[in-house]
């Protein structure tokens, strides 16, 4: 019989093994969690398909009842790096926090739709990804629904670069 109350744990996980990671554990009898997520960020691939990926890359939650699990195996579980851990006490999460991500999943996917952050004329912003991540400007004008012209200055002299907006971030 089960006794006591089930705790969330974060799990680490080798990269990019979250997945069998989640399987082996789940194979052992322990309620996992993967919240997954369309990653608007990231370009698309070549045929434009969806890049599907962990919230939080590396990190699974595992629910255990401590008193009634036995958590020793969970670290040479295939996929496993470690538990999260403060000192030698294990982190818990908050089974709040692990509501709150299940009530964000869409019906049907199951993903939790990540809402881009939207740029503005006159915003400034960073490129933080291809060929000119690192760069800073500002936002001359948009072009279109995910286009905008960024007016950076690259050699000395100002230039503007048309770039996709999920590439940019807001700086302040």
């Amino acid at each position: 019989m089960k006794h006591g109350k089930l705790k969330w744990f974060a799990v680490v996980t080798k990269p990019r093994q979250e997945k069998i990671a989640l399987e082996n554990l789940q194979r052992q009898g322990f309620e996992c969690f993967l919240p997954m997520a369309e990653n608007p960020y990231q370009r698309r691939t070549k045929k434009h398909a969806r890049i599907i990926e962990p919230l939080f890359p590396r990190y699974l939650f595992l629910g255990a009842i401590a008193e009634f699990h036995d958590l020793a195996p969970v670290r040479s579980t295939r996929g496993v790096i470690t538990m999260v851990r403060f000192g030698t006490k294990l982190a818990v999460v908050p089974g709040i926090i692990i509501k709150a991500l299940k009530k964000f999943m869409a019906p049907g996917s199951g993903l939790i739709r990540i809402q881009p952050v939207l740029v503005e004329e006159d915003d400034k912003v960073r490129i933080f990804d291809g060929p000119l991540a690192g760069l800073s400007g500002i936002v001359h004008k948009r072009k279109g629904e995910n286009r905008v012209q960024v007016l950076l200055e690259m050699l000395g002299r100002p230039n503007t670069v048309e770039i996709d907006a999920l590439m940019l971030q807001r700086v302040r």
